[in-house]
């Protein structure tokens, strides 16, 4: 038996001794008044009440903080790309990519437009791809009900983002 085994067992065993002596005390002090009271019971409590003084005694410690750490909402704290707004713009419609929430895909692909559109200022971009300036068209059609946008699947949309961004982007 080990060291820290034989250190840990020590005042449980030391504990759960305490406990049955007292319990076999107070069958000595009933049989002195003639009160016959069956071993088994009263040592089983012995036992009981040792080891919650054990466990009162040398529970482990509790952690110091129980709270959460605060959370930082400073913009620049995470990623590079989180200071652009644009890259924001997108993350916040992706978030709400749920059912009965809020993204739509007519209000990514309009995003997605609205980024195309800057990008359009730098005279070293290449032109969009046909999927995205049709779906980008789709998106900006103003008969939204006769002119639906389908969803844009997760590697399409990854094909998309590469396609817009610019040359700096791109290579990290």
């Amino acid at each position: 038996m080990s060291d820290d085994l034989r250190n840990e067992l020590l005042p449980l065993l030391w504990r759960l001794g305490a406990g049955v002596a007292m319990a076999l005390a107070g069958v000595g002090v009933c049989a002195v008044f003639d009160l016959l009271i069956p071993l088994p019971g009263p040592i089983a409590a012995g036992l009981v009440i040792g080891a919650a003084w054990w466990a009162l005694h040398d529970a482990p410690p509790r952690a110091d903080d129980v709270d959460a750490p605060r959370v930082d909402l400073d913009a620049d704290y995470a990623l590079p790309h989180a200071r652009d707004m644009r890259v924001r713009r997108l993350e916040d419609l992706i978030h709400g990519a749920q059912p009965s929430r809020r993204m739509t895909s007519r209000g990514l692909a309009r995003t997605l437009g609205d980024i195309a559109d800057e990008r359009a200022t730098d005279p070293a971009a290449a032109p969009l791809s046909d999927g995205l300036r049709h779906l980008i068209a789709e998106a900006r059609h103003p008969d939204a009900e006769n002119h639906p946008v389908g969803p844009i699947d997760r590697r399409t949309l990854h094909r998309y983002l590469r396609e817009l961004a610019t040359g700096e982007e791109r290579d990290r």
